[in-house]
C-alpha cells in the first residue's frame, strides 16, 4: 500500500499542472481520497482524448474506457486482467508521464484499497457518470451552449460531484449548508473546465484536432478559428464564451461559503483554483492572442503568487470585481 500511494505522489506533478500545487492543500482526511480519484479520473481521460485516432479505433477506445471504470469498481476483487489489459496501452500515449501513469494502473488500483467503503462507492459512482458522458461525445459534436454544459458536466462537474460526496461524507452539515453545496458544485465544475477550453482552443485544435466551442451558437464555423481573416467574428466569439463562463460566479461564492470552516485546506484548495480560474479571464478578455498568439495565456507570476499568499482574499476580490461588470 505504502508503494502504491507513494507511486501516485510521485507520479502527480507529472501529469497535472494545476493539482500539483492545489492536492496537496488538501486537510489529512481528504487529501488522498482526492489525490487517488483525480488519477483514475485521469487514467480515464488517457483513453478518452490522449491516444490518437489513427492508432486506436473507436470501439477500442470505448472498450478501453469502461475497463478503466471496472477496475475501480469496488466489488469487483479480479483486476489483474483488466490491469495488464490497461497497462498494454502505455505505449500508445503520447508522452512519457502518461505513459508510465497507464502502465502502472495496477497501483492506482492498490492506492484506491486503502480508501473508505464511503468514498469508494462515491468515487465509482462519479467514474461511471464521467465515462457515460465522455462516451457520448466521442461522436457528438458540441454545437450549443447547453451540449457545452451538458459536455463540461461529464468532465468536470462529476468531479465537483465526488468532491462534495466526500466532505459530505467527511462532516455532519445542517441539511441546508449541504443542500447549498449539493445545488453549487455542477456550476463550481462548469466555471473552470470552460475556462480551460477557451484558453486551450489553439492546442486543442492544432494537437489533437478537436474543438469544444458552441460554434453554431457562436454563428462562426470550424475553418474560421484561428484565421486572421475572420478576427473580428472570433473576438465576438470570445466575449459570449466569457459571458457565458461569468455567468457561473455566484455559484461559486455560494459554493465556498457554504463549505466548513473546520475544512481550510479544502476551502484554500477551492480559492486557489477558481482565483487562478478568474486571473486568466482577466488575461483572456479581448485578447486576440487567443487565437493568434505563440504562448498559452495565463496569469502573470506577480498575480500567482499573491493568490498563493492570500486566496480567499483574492478570490473575494476577484469575483467582487466580476459581479460588478
Amino acid at each position: 500500500m505504502n508503494q502504491a500511494v507513494t507511486f501516485c505522489q510521485k507520479i502527480l506533478p507529472r501529469v497535472s499542472r494545476s493539482f500539483t500545487l492545489t492536492i496537496p492543500m488538501l486537510d489529512q482526511d481528504i487529501y488522498l481520497p482526492v489525490l487517488v480519484t483525480y488519477l483514475q479520473d485521469r487514467l480515464l481521460d488517457n483513453f478518452e482524448d490522449e491516444i490518437p485516432e489513427q492508432n486506436i479505433t473507436l470501439e477500442q477506445r470505448k472498450e478501453m474506457m469502461d475497463q478503466v471504470v471496472e477496475l475501480f469498481n469496488p466489488a469487483n476483487r479480479l483486476t489483474a486482467q483488466l490491469s495488464r489489459s490497461i497497462s498494454s496501452y502505455a505505449p500508445l500515449m503520447p508522452d512519457q508521464a502518461l505513459r508510465e501513469l497507464t502502465a502502472n494502473a495496477a497501483l492506482v488500483r492498490e492506492a484506491y484499497e486503502g480508501l473508505s467503503a464511503g468514498v469508494k462507492a462515491a468515487s465509482f459512482k462519479w467514474l461511471q457518470e464521467m465515462n457515460r458522458g465522455m462516451k457520448k461525445f466521442l461522436t457528438t459534436p458540441i454545437e450549443s451552449f447547453q451540449e457545452l454544459d451538458e459536455y463540461c458536466y461529464y468532465v468536470a462537474g462529476t468531479v465537483g460531484g465526488f468532491l462534495t460526496d466526500t466532505i459530505l461524507l467527511k462532516r455532519e452539515l445542517p441539511e441546508q449548508q449541504a443542500l447549498n453545496l449539493i445545488d453549487n458544485f455542477k456550476a463550481a465544475g462548469l466555471f473552470l473546465q470552460k475556462i480551460n477550453l477557451v484558453r486551450d482552443v489553439k492546442k486543442d485544435l492544432r494537437e489533437r484536432n478537436k474543438n469544444y466551442w458552441p460554434l453554431k451558437s457562436l454563428k462562426i464555423k470550424s475553418g474560421q478559428l484561428l484565421n486572421p481573416l475572420y478576427k473580428e467574428g472570433l473576438m465576438q466569439a470570445l466575449a459570449t464564451m466569457l459571458t457565458n463562463i461569468k455567468s457561473h460566479i455566484p455559484n461559486l461564492v455560494a459554493y465556498l461559503e457554504a463549505l466548513p470552516q473546520d475544512l481550510p485546506g479544502y476551502r484554500k484548495f477551492f480559492c486557489v483554483n477558481n482565483a487562478l480560474g478568474l486571473g486568466t479571464i482577466e488575461r483572456l478578455e479581448n485578447n486576440d492572442r487567443v487565437f493568434f498568439g505563440r504562448k498559452e495565456v495565463k496569469t502573470s507570476k506577480k498575480e500567482f503568487v499573491k493568490i498563493l499568499n492570500s486566496p480567499e482574499r483574492v478570490f473575494y476580490e476577484k469575483t467582487g470585481f466580476f459581479q460588478r461588470v
